[in-house]
């Protein structure tokens, strides 16, 4: 039989016990919350473009040229996948536009002094590719504004015998390289920019079992060319990003998949170079409306991030080079597929930022 005062022991063990529990409960129910609020809040963007003028899904694919001379008069093209090219400076103001059609996915690289720019062009179902002069180039957009990608310019339309959809550009073995993707399609080509020639083909899907060939379309890749590595990333039920050799094509690994960090489509991908070989992939996971990182040697995945206001992202580029007083770590663009209310855009993210996200979670940087 519990005596009286036992009983009281007990009851007020009872009441302490929940009390503590109720406190721990608490307690951990705001860590939780305040971990969530981190996570979630992340990175806020330092500039925004104005909306492009077509509704609905347009904005797409950013590509920055950097201006080693006078940083400040850096340029970033953006393509309105319905429309044509913008041109834009690094404070997101728009310097010109050119009418090209469905022109989907853009990338550059310099090359003796002159910037190489490759565009998907879907309308004509062609590799639109450009060279312009470097010098005077940013005076040049903004004193042509209404038609810069003109026939003046030396161009080339190259006829891709597909569908095309995404594009990117590269220096494979001191030779510029483009690689194109097929619209709801596997084929992946390889195009030497010099000899205007498809050179090497590439099936994305046939390491893989039963998967169907049309609905699986690779979009966004991106070069390595120190480390002679071409990413793809594709969208589709079993979206992946994938790693090959740029010169033969042949597989390296799968760096990610819906199985593993992905949410939803891979999309934009680009490198952040840390040193010659050193540095990041930046990956937007559409689904989840966040951005992962991998190192860019052994292709592990580091961390994700996410940026306010940002969501639905498609295509996004990088650079490593500084703008004093702005950008001292580089800046980041990434396509907004919402941007609500408005028409989508592109938002600029000071990779300072970036960083600063992965040194407090890891401790240090390549």
């Amino acid at each position: 039989m519990t005596s009286m005062v036992t009983h009281f022991h007990l009851a007020s063990d009872i009441v302490t016990k929940s009390v503590n529990l109720i406190i721990r409960a608490s307690f951990l129910l705001a860590l939780i919350l305040s971990t969530e609020y981190l996570t979630a809040s992340d990175l806020d963007y330092k500039y925004e473009t104005k909306s492009v003028t077509s509704l609905g899904d347009a904005a797409d694919d950013p590509a920055i040229w950097f201006n080693q001379s006078n940083p400040t008069e850096s340029l970033i093209f953006g393509t309105d996948k319905r429309k044509g090219i913008h041109v834009y400076d690094i404070y997101g103001n728009e310097l010109a536009f050119s009418k090209q059609g469905a022109t989907n996915n853009v990338d550059l690289r310099v090359i003796n002094k002159d910037v190489h720019v490759v565009v998907s062009n879907r309308t004509l179902s062609t590799l639109d590719y450009w060279i312009f002069p470097e010098e005077n180039l940013f005076n040049y957009f903004k004193t042509n504004t209404s038609d810069p990608f003109s026939e003046d310019i030396m161009h080339h339309h190259l006829k891709a015998n597909m569908n095309v959809y995404g594009v990117c550009m590269g220096i494979v073995d001191g030779k510029p390289y483009a690689a194109l993707t097929e619209e709801e399609g596997p084929t992946i080509q390889l195009w030497d920019l010099i000899s205007k020639q498809v050179i090497n083909t590439l099936d994305i899907t046939a390491d893989e079992i039963n998967v169907p060939k049309s609905g699986n379309e690779a979009e966004g890749c991106v070069f390595d060319d120190e480390n002679k590595h071409l990413l793809i990333s594709r969208e589709g039920e079993r979206g992946y990003l994938k790693a090959f050799k740029s010169d033969t094509l042949e597989m390296i690994k799968v760096v990610d998949s819906r199985d593993g960090n992905i949410t939803g489509d891979p999309e934009g991908v680009a490198i952040y170079a840390t040193s010659e070989n050193d540095g990041y992939i930046i990956l937007s996971s559409q689904g989840g409306n966040e951005f992962n990182l991998y190192d860019r040697q052994n292709l592990t995945f580091i961390e994700k991030f996410k940026i306010n206001g940002v969501e639905d992202t498609d295509g996004l580029d990088v650079t490593n080079n500084q703008v004093k007083g702005i950008f001292p770590n580089g800046f980041l663009v990434v396509q907004d597929g919402r941007n609500l209310p408005s028409n989508q855009n592109f938002k600029i993210i000071s990779m300072e930022e970036v960083l600063k996200k992965k040194l407090s979670h890891h401790g240090s940087t390549h």
